[in-house]
């Protein structure tokens, strides 16, 4: 199967997420800090209605390693030829910090959530941020499939929460779920709510070092787990105005199952007047391994970021913000998946990786763990004209001839509820074995009133099927086609 175009994709629109780090710096009562040596302690300040403007760009270049094809195992298989690439990110977004006492709002934001002003959140507190965006953008040029991605308009209103304070940061916007393109353009890399683990837990003078914390070195790698964190931040210079910190060192770690090694060095300043970070600048060497969603890579990266104090835009103004619900639900962190030809939407986790995509074919892949434990095809089936689709047992004896001698039996079929905007919906359950692997698979017939057809295949081992659960019928349940004015719209 070609991955090609997807991997480079998915590697594109990793977002190079703007920092923004607000530092409230108390000085020993001796000391104005215009470097007579005085340790000087470096705390983040995170005050409800505090307002930046954030920017944020990512170059990179180098060599894409697609991993092998599927089921390509066997000597006679070779890795596929290293392409070289290209790649260019921006984010620019209005950044307020709002109240949020822990557990995540309900209901529409309140007054007192967004000016809590004397009052400062984060430590064991759930910290957020209302976002506005005004640019969200990324390309791809070189030898892989050319492609770029962009965020609608519609959904450049986000909140940002990172709950736990070792923990990610979750984006979502309240206009609806975005897709997974969107959310790499805007959640994972170096994300402003968690770049303040960089700094020192200690007072520390002009050439102390420290080493950052692994929640800091996922913060500037976007590896989901860390094996080995051998990055250090040192104290270069202070003096009345400006501080400057050196960052330096390596980091290993894996990103959705592939394992990768990157070296970063780079400097980062603030403004001690303003008592906020304005500038970031880091040059990144990377080697990845292909994962079992995205491909490998040996690439060069320069990522930079800019920082200035703004008045909030209209979009993060009170009245503006006022009935608008804040809250991080779960509901909300589903993502939209438009179907091959954007005729119709469902609704995935965040587990859900997309693979491969083009005009007739969607692949996702489930990862839990690093591990994938099933695959979801969505393509393109014949128009069956208005009012129809196709009967029932003819689909079904489609199924068991192409799966020819793989096939065991059938475990059951019939229509499944759900959206009803989602018309027809029938679902077959098969039994079937791979060599000595037990497999099974979940076909699905759906079909809108006016005759449009997919077909959507879940393939997963017989010792996944209870880790697997009903994500199917969830997927399938929230489908809805897309009216012909909403098709358009977008084309």
């Amino acid at each position: 199967m070609a991955t090609e175009g997807c991997k480079a994709r998915g590697l594109a629109t990793r977002p190079a997420a703007a920092i923004l780090l607000v530092i409230s710096i108390t000085m020993p009562s001796r000391a104005s800090g215009a470097g007579d040596g005085a340790p000087i302690s470096l705390r983040e300040s995170r005050r409800a209605g505090i307002c930046t403007r954030v920017q944020s760009e990512l170059k990179a270049k180098g060599l894409y390693r697609p991993g092998l094809p599927p089921g390509g195992s066997s000597g006679e298989v070779r890795m596929p030829k290293p392409l070289s690439v290209e790649i260019e990110t921006r984010f620019v977004f209005y950044e307020r910090l709002v109240g949020n006492r822990g557990k995540a709002t309900t209901g529409p934001a309140r007054n007192d959530q967004l000016n809590a002003s004397a009052t400062e959140f984060g430590g064991d507190r759930a910290l957020k941020a209302v976002r506005h965006v005004i640019q969200a953008a990324s390309a791809i040029n070189g030898e892989v499939r050319l492609t770029s991605a962009l965020i609608r308009p519609e959904v450049r209103l986000l909140v940002a929460e990172r709950r736990d304070p070792g923990g990610p940061v979750v984006v979502v916007s309240p206009a609806g779920p975005l897709t997974w393109y969107e959310l790499e353009l805007v959640q994972g890399l170096g994300d402003p709510l968690t770049l303040a683990d960089l700094l020192p837990e200690k007072p520390v003078s002009v050439g102390d070092r420290w080493r950052i914390r692994d929640t800091a070195a996922q913060a500037l790698s976007e590896y989901d787990a860390i094996t080995s964190n051998k990055m250090e931040a040192s104290l270069d210079s202070a003096d009345a105005a400006k501080a400057r910190i050196r960052l330096k060192g390596q980091i290993q770690g894996s990103a959705r199952g592939g394992p990768g090694k990157m070296t970063c060095e780079g400097f980062l300043t603030f403004d001690r007047q303003a008592a906020r970070i304005d500038h970031l600048d880091l040059n990144r060497t990377e080697t990845r391994q292909p994962g079992p969603v995205e491909a490998g890579l040996d690439i060069k990266s320069t990522f930079t970021v800019t920082r200035l104090a703004a008045e909030p835009p209209p979009a993060l103004a009170d009245a503006a913000l006022a009935g608008i619900p804040l809250e991080v639900s779960p509901e909300r962190e589903l993502l939209r998946l438009d179907t091959p030809g954007a005729k119709a939407t469902l609704r995935h986790d965040r587990r859900w990786h997309v693979f491969w995509q083009d005009p007739k074919l969607i692949v996702l892949k489930r990862l839990d763990g690093g591990q994938v434990i099933a695959q979801c095809n969505v393509t393109v089936a014949p128009h069956a004209g208005k009012g129809r689709h196709q009967d029932t047992n003819q689909f079904r004896e489609d199924i068991r001839r192409a799966l020819k001698h793989r096939f065991v039996q059938f475990l059951g079929a019939g229509e499944i509820d759900g959206n009803p905007a989602g018309g027809f919906r029938y679902k077959v359950g098969v039994q079937g074995r791979e060599g000595k692997l037990g497999i099974v698979w979940y076909y699905y017939l759906v079909a809108s009133p006016e005759g449009e057809q997919l077909s959507v295949t879940y393939t997963l081992a017989e010792d996944h099927v209870k880790v697997f659960a009903d994500q199917d019928l969830g997927m399938i349940g929230s489908l809805e086609w897309q009216k012909r004015s909403q098709v358009e719209s977008r084309d």
